[in-house]
């Protein structure tokens, strides 16, 4: 059965003043910079489909942006009727086929159809932007922007979207090949001005599950020995939180973040004598890897007597590369007050 396409009757303004000397990845770059407003302002709400290998998931998403703040509700069609629920920075995740409920904290971001913010002069030189095709979805204009990886430290995309409102209607995760790794395709999507409350609280009984809480990696005193890195894949470097300085070491209590200005790999440190992190699925991740985690890849290693683990959208030998890299500065040069374990 046809799914159709609804919409709310948004209308995007394209800006005067264009120029004919135009080259395709700027044509490309402003395509993806509309995409990115729309998904960090838009409310929506509507129903997709994932397909993850011969896996298929029919969801749906539920997403509002207010005063600045997003929150958003995933639910399952079909299946195990699990939801995702995330205020902010806080994820709960909700298996009742499990009958587990997982809270962890997540760092700032578009939500669960993310786009490509941070596309920067200095992340173009490991992607090729083809000239946006124009093409038509659900019998509807869109432009499909296709980014092709340079090497096979990262992956590629394809965003077909839509010309009057700037959402994207489908969108792929692509191997240095140009294979599909995964594919997300909207059957029906609504743009309302207003989201309830109610429509983002779950709606899972969870009398008798067990709750497991995954936060930041923890610390005790001593715990603050400084890191750095040694040789990262091409193109990474280390993302600086905002109120954070330009060169500091990482610590083990923070979430470290290295991107090459599209692709993105968050790193927990902590001490290996803690109980590891634990998978989307509440199971401890296992010391062994890296592995596919569906589109993403983990691995991690013990390291100096600290549990590194690396996940990220990327090949699995580039979250290997990037935790392996990391080593504790020396006590000797390390700043004063800074210890071992």
């Amino acid at each position: 059965m046809r799914a159709a396409l609804l919409w709310a009757a948004l209308c995007f303004v394209v800006p005067a003043g264009a120029t004919e000397a135009r080259s395709p990845a700027d044509d490309a770059a402003e395509w993806i910079g509309r995409m990115n407003a729309a998904l960090a302002n838009r409310n929506y709400d509507g129903v997709f489909v994932q397909q993850l290998g011969n896996r298929r998931m029919t969801m749906r998403i539920i997403h509002r942006v207010q005063d600045g703040h997003l929150t958003e509700r995933l639910l399952t069609v079909d299946g195990t009727s699990r939801e995702f629920v995330r205020d902010g920075n806080e994820l709960v995740s909700y298996f009742p086929d499990r009958r587990i409920v997982v809270v962890e904290k997540r760092p700032p971001g578009l939500g669960y159809i993310g786009g490509l913010p941070g596309f920067d002069p200095a992340g173009q030189s490991f992607y090729e932007l083809r000239d946006p095709e124009r093409v038509r979805v659900q019998g509807r204009p869109a432009r499909l922007i296709t980014v092709t990886p340079r090497d096979g430290w990262r992956f590629g995309y394809r965003f077909w979207i839509d010309e009057k409102t700037a959402m994207p209607v489908k969108t792929q995760l692509t191997g240095v090949g140009g294979e599909p790794i995964e594919e997300v395709t909207f059957a029906t999507l609504m743009l309302p001005p207003r989201i309830d409350d109610e429509l983002l609280k779950a709606g899972v009984d969870t009398e008798g599950f067990r709750w497991l809480r995954r936060d930041q990696p923890r610390s005790k005193p001593g715990d603050m020995l400084a890191w750095t890195t040694t040789v990262l894949p091409p193109g990474f470097r280390r993302k600086v939180a905002p109120g954070s300085v330009a060169g500091a070491p990482p610590k083990p209590t923070a979430l470290l973040v290295f991107t090459d200005g599209l692709a993105t790999v968050s790193v927990f440190v902590e001490s290996a004598s803690l109980p590891p992190l634990t998978s989307r699925t509440g199971e401890p991740r296992s010391n062994s890897g890296p592995a596919q985690l569906g589109a993403a890849a983990a691995f991690t290693a013990i390291i100096e007597g600290f549990r590194v683990t690396a996940v990220g959208e990327v090949p699995p030998q580039t979250v290997k590369s990037i935790a392996e890299s990391l080593r504790p500065i020396p006590e000797s040069a390390a700043p004063l007050g800074l210890q071992r374990p």
